[in-house]
């Protein structure tokens, strides 16, 4: 019972930005670089990200229509960094400030906790000329949420999650090398989820590799490999090792998608070898409906050297515009391992975007493990200027 609480209070309460949303399938958007300077989704939007989110999505962003291509580099504006205070001054920077002070509750057996904290506060800036980006961020780290070599971070302090620099060719292949997370299913918005966090793709999973994206008519196939996760390369060089990693999406309609994804992890002096395979399909049987579903199967779990597997449902419904409702059934079985039951988990969220520079999110988690049950309350207000 101890471990499932550490693992839910840890897992939720250092819940960084959820900047991914496959929810926006339902309007027709397939790729995540329709929005998003980062090929594999999440981040700082593009000007032209930013601009849909204010007229689209918002609530009471104006045009329920998509932007004009015309508008889409326009400095000025609610959608604009800093509300285009600044004009055309940066050039072709673009910044973005985010910050999510956010509210957990966390219910057990016998008892519950409060808290109120800060979960990120981030700088992320992009600079994109016709074939090259260069990206990077940097934000505060909040205290108790690294581990340095076996010991915990006491003091918050200044950390860069990611940082590359990308090229892309006329014939739509594009090369990134730096720090990121690699291509693998759906990035959910939720990184708790068991298809995120229990294959390693958590907040500060990032590698340092070199990735490749080429698109291919209505497919995009990702390739990355890397010498091994970022954080082992920096702190803890036992548990670094080569990874490689393939991602698959054909886009069957404008509002259907499917995902095949493959992951190899070497074994270091202390892991053993890993990997995962699996599959996701998305559809939205209307344009305020949005169906995820994704499973995988994980060929090494760390502790019984078996393999389990992870199933995640998201399905969201809008309910007005900019008020998103969702519903998450999630279940990952123990594998090998004798004696140990499976992870279940129910989330519900509710997602408010009533303006481009902010939303609020709402998400309640009802776990269950180790004929345990927990829960957990999460308010979040996301500002993005």
């Amino acid at each position: 019972m101890i471990r499932t609480l550490v693992f839910l209070l840890a897992a939720t309460a250092v819940a960084s930005t959820g900047w991914a949303e496959p929810t926006f399938l339902a309007k027709q958007y397939t790729r995540c670089t329709a929005c998003h300077y980062s090929p594999t989704g999440g981040g700082l939007l593009t000007p032209y990200g930013r601009l849909l989110s204010h007229r689209e999505l918002s609530t009471t962003g104006g045009s329920p229509t998509a932007p004009a291509s015309d508008a889409e580099d326009d400095p000025r504006g609610e959608q604009a960094f800093l509300y285009g205070a600044l004009g055309n001054a940066l050039g072709n920077v673009h910044l973005g400030l985010e910050m999510r002070p956010a509210h957990l509750q966390i219910g057990f057996p016998g008892g519950h906790q409060d808290m109120n904290f800060l979960m990120n506060l981030d700088l992320v800036g992009a600079l994109q000329t016709d074939r090259w980006t260069v990206y990077g961020s940097i934000g505060r780290e909040p205290s108790g949420s690294a581990v340095r070599n076996g010991r915990t971070l006491s003091d918050a302090a200044l950390v860069s999650y990611e940082h590359w620099i990308s090229y892309g060719t006329a014939q739509r292949v594009r090369i990134r090398a730096g720090r990121f997370l690699p291509a693998y299913g759906v990035r959910f918005a939720d990184h708790t989820a068991y298809t995120r966090a229990d294959l390693d793709f958590d907040r500060n999973d990032q590698v340092y590799g070199l990735e490749v994206s080429d698109t291919i008519g209505p497919s995009l196939v990702q390739v990355m490999v890397s010498p091994g996760k970022a954080e082992a390369i920096l702190h803890d060089p036992s548990h670094r090792g080569f990874s490689t990693a393939g991602r698959w999406q054909v886009d069957v309609t404008s509002r259907a998608t499917i995902v095949g994804s493959a992951l190899y992890r070497h074994s270091t002096d202390v892991d053993p070898s890993s990997g995962a395979v699996g599959g996701a399909f998305g559809f939205a049987p209307t344009s305020h409906v949005s169906i995820w579903t994704e499973g995988d199967a994980n060929l090494q779990t760390k502790t019984a050297g078996g393999h389990s597997w992870v199933v995640v449902n998201e399905t969201s419904v809008e309910v007005y515009r900019g008020i998103w409702l969702k519903i998450s059934p999630q279940l990952r079985t123990s594998g090998a391992a004798p004696g140990v039951s499976d992870l279940r988990r129910l989330a519900f969220a509710v997602d408010l975007l009533p303006r481009t520079h902010w939303n609020v999110n709402v998400s309640y988690y009802r776990d269950r493990a180790f004929s345990v049950s927990t829960s957990a309350l999460l308010a979040q207000l996301h500002l993005s200027i």
